[in-house]
C-alpha cells in the first residue's frame, strides 16, 4: 500500500468503496463478507484491511462520505437560489422524498450506525469522516442562513437531524408485518403497514409548521 501514490490510493479506496454498496445494494450486511467486497473490487483480502480494519470501518465510512456527497448536492441547488422560509421549507420536504426514492442504500446504512457500525468500526477514521461530514453540513446551514438570516446554523442543522430521525423512526417500524424481509401473510397486520415516503414528508410537514406557524405549506 505504502508503495502507491496518493491518486492510486484514492482510486483504490474508491473501488473498494464502489463495491461495497454493490454488495449491499444486493444482501443485507450480515451476509456480506470482505473476502467479496475484495474480489470485486480487484484487491486482495490483505490489502482491503490496510484500508478498513473492519467491515464495520467500511461501511461507517461509505454512509459518512455519502452524506458528504448528499449534501453537496444540496449545495450546488441552493447557490444561486432565492430562498425565503417557505421556500426552504419546501425544499426540505422535496428532498425527504428523494431521499426515499433516490438515496435507500444510505438510509439502509444509517438505520445500522449506532447498533451495528458503531460497535465496530475504528473511532479514529470515524471521527475522522465526521467531521468531514461536519464541515459539510455547515456550509450547507450558512449557505442557507446568508438567504434566510432569521435562521441560524445551528438551527438548520437540526432541521437536517430532525429530517434524518423522522425517515429514521418510520424505517425501523415499517417493517412488523415481516420477519426477516419476508411477508407474514398468515398473519393479518394490515395496520402496521406503513408507507415511508407519505409518512415521512407528511410528519416533517407537521413538525414544520409547528415549529413556524406563518408558513404557507
Amino acid at each position: 500500500m505504502n508503495s502507491l501514490t496518493t491518486g492510486q490510493k484514492a482510486e483504490k479506496a474508491r473501488a473498494i468503496a464502489t463495491a461495497a454498496q454493490q454488495q449491499f445494494e444486493q444482501k443485507s450486511f450480515s451476509q456480506i463478507t470482505m473476502a467479496a467486497i475484495a474480489k470485486q473490487a480487484g484487491c486482495s483480502k490483505g490489502t482491503l484491511f490496510n484500508y478498513y480494519e473492519s467491515k464495520e470501518s467500511l461501511f461507517m465510512t461509505l454512509l459518512l462520505d455519502g452524506y458528504c456527497d448528499y449534501f453537496e448536492g444540496i449545495i450546488k441547488q441552493v447557490d444561486g437560489q432565492t430562498l425565503d422560509l417557505t421556500q426552504f421549507a419546501a425544499l426540505l420536504l422535496t428532498e425527504t422524498a428523494n431521499l426515499i426514492d433516490h438515496h435507500a442504500t444510505l438510509l439502509r446504512l444509517n438505520a445500522l450506525r449506532g447498533p451495528i457500525l458503531e460497535q465496530g468500526a475504528n473511532l479514529a477514521q470515524t471521527i475522522a469522516h465526521r467531521q468531514a461530514l461536519y464541515d459539510v453540513n455547515e456550509r450547507l446551514a450558512q449557505a442557507i442562513c446568508t438567504q434566510i438570516p432569521t435562521l441560524t446554523v445551528a438551527e438548520v442543522s437540526q432541521l437536517y437531524l430532525v429530517q434524518s430521525a423522522i425517515i429514521s423512526g418510520l424505517m425501523n417500524l415499517a417493517a412488523l408485518d415481516e420477519f426477516q424481509q419476508r411477508p407474514l401473510i398468515e398473519q393479518n397486520f394490515e395496520h402496521f403497514k406503513i408507507n415511508i415516503k407519505t409518512d415521512a414528508v407528511t410528519s416533517f410537514k407537521y413538525y414544520l409548521l409547528g415549529r413556524y406557524p406563518t408558513l404557507t405549506l
